[in-house]
């Protein structure tokens, strides 16, 4: 079938999801590639995995392979109620925790339950590509906030909330990474995160808080949840269980009022959970494992994340800067001069060095000089190979300006 032919078939939707390019998640061999936010391959837990299964079948868990309520008051909701507890001050009930496919699968489904075409939201500037591409496909209007090297700034959030306001656009909600930020890799301070609250609670603004990157810290404070900061209510929180015991479980969830969360159930086009993948994660956090990996996974990526640091303190050139993350996966690179990111892509490639350019993070085509760096997946040889090529693709664009 023509692509002529299928152009007058596609919705709105289908119109804007063909006109989204997407790279291969495995690139060519001789590809040194940032794209991807991945986790270490070497990390992922294999034979925990298989000791967790070993578990289910001598325990005889055949509930395990049935079909299962996505809320339920016990299992792998209770080990997560306990989890957020522990590690960041959210005290919830199991009834109000919603296991989704992956963190991104709560996020679709908070686009299809909140947002009709034309909406207006908030968002960070630059923001999760993944998150602005989901609200693109419900139509709403993304109005980004720009971000510095303490997070967004709350002032310049209540100022855009007014002025829309306004202008009878009032935003939905808020969509912001508070902690270690994808793409920038910035954190939210402690003193912006209770202005921020302050914000959302006084004009009733929905806080939509992505914190898949909490659990990897490896450098600076724990800082409070918005979540935990403003009245209950004003605010969802999602999490995810692909950056800390593996992606290919696709388990990630959502947090929020038990009525709320209830009515969100009820949305969703598959309204039961991966059983067999919760089972295996319950096992994985109730058995004190999920503890020992994180810490073996904080000291991965903090060598990463310092190595790929030198890299560019060594080979890039003057002008050029980028953010110094305490976790998580990423950092975010300015160009130096009047270069652009989207300009010097093709060049990169043909040296054999990939990477995301800012205005994929945007909702309005911004961030033309910046791009983002992943240093999760990639092994030290090939930041040191890879930020080299990059550095010199830079320079070549450089002299011919």
């Amino acid at each position: 079938m023509s692509e002529i032919q299928w152009s007058e078939r596609w919705s709105r939707r289908g119109k804007l999801a063909a006109e989204r390019a997407t790279a291969p998640r495995t690139p060519n061999p001789k590809m040194i590639s940032f794209v991807f936010g991945d986790p270490d391959a070497d990390s992922l837990p294999l034979n925990e995995m298989a000791e967790a299964a070993e578990s289910l079948a001598e325990h005889k868990r055949v509930d395990a392979l049935g079909y299962q309520d996505p809320i339920r008051g016990d299992e792998l909701n209770e080990a997560l109620a306990i989890k957020l507890k522990r590690d960041q001050g959210i005290e919830v009930k199991p009834e109000q925790i919603l296991v989704t496919s992956g963190g991104s699968g709560g996020l679709s489904l908070l686009s299809d339950m909140l947002l009709d075409p034309g909406d207006t939201i908030l968002i960070d500037a630059p923001a999760w590509m993944g998150a602005t591409g989901m609200f693109r496909l419900s139509g709403a209007e993304m109005v980004g906030v720009p971000l510095d090297d303490e997070g967004i700034d709350p002032a310049k959030v209540a100022e855009t909330y007014d002025r829309l306001v306004d202008e009878g656009r009032t935003p939905k909600f808020l969509y912001t990474i508070p902690t270690f930020q994808n793409p920038a890799g910035v954190e939210l301070t402690a003193e912006r995160r209770q202005a921020l609250a302050k914000v959302a609670d006084e004009r009733n603004l929905l806080i939509v808080e992505d914190d898949a990157y909490n659990d990897l810290r490896f450098r600076g404070e724990k800082k409070p949840t918005l979540f935990s900061l403003v009245r209950p209510g004003n605010a969802f929180f999602f999490g995810t269980l692909s950056k800390t015991i593996a992606a290919g479980l696709r388990l990630g969830y959502m947090v929020g009022p038990a009525d709320i969360v209830a009515t969100m159930a009820r949305g969703a086009v598959d309204s039961l959970r991966n059983s067999y993948s919760a089972a295996l994660a319950d096992w994985f956090l109730r058995s004190g494992k999920l503890e020992e990996h994180i810490g073996e996974l904080r000291e991965i990526y903090s060598q990463k994340s310092a190595h790929m640091l030198a890299a560019l303190e060594r080979e890039m050139p003057e002008g050029t800067k980028w953010t110094r993350p305490n976790g998580g996966f990423f950092l975010w690179l300015t160009l130096p001069g009047s270069l652009t990111a989207p300009g010097i892509l093709a060049d990169a490639r043909d040296a054999g060095v990939d990477f995301i350019p800012g205005p994929a993070f945007y909702g309005d085509g911004g961030g033309q000089q910046s791009l983002r760096l992943s240093y999760s997946a990639v092994s030290l040889d090939e930041i040191d190979e890879g930020i080299k090529r990059l550095a010199s693709v830079i320079r070549n664009a450089q002299s011919t300006r």
